[in-house]
């Protein structure tokens, strides 16, 4: 292998490993926006159909991120299942709150 084919090797290595550090930070910030976006769902339209409006968008864009192998949208939906999920254990840690306080 010649210097020039093992520089441009270890270029492409190292542009690789830098995508994935993104890849990484974006996803992390998609699940905390997702969060954040499931406290203000939950104040503004508490259910749907009798079902947690947090949980059900949050399901909805999981199964909808999964099913088109789309990492932005699974982010957001781990985002807004992990808010509903906080509500509910303050719920049930507590059960004189509603999952709406």
């Amino acid at each position: 292998m010649s210097k020039y084919d093992l520089m441009k090797q270890r270029a492409a290595s190292a542009v690789m490993r830098q995508k994935e550090t993104v890849r990484t930070t974006v996803v992390g910030a998609e699940i905390l926006l997702g969060a954040a976006a499931s406290g203000y769902v939950a104040a503004k339209m508490p259910t749907i159909a009798g079902v947690p409006s947090d949980a059900a968008f949050g399901l909805v864009l999981l199964g909808a991120g999964l099913g088109m192998k789309q990492r932005d949208l699974t982010g957001l939906g781990l985002g807004m299942l992990a808010g509903y999920s906080r509500d509910l254990g303050r719920t049930l840690a507590e059960p004189s709150l509603t999952p709406s306080e």
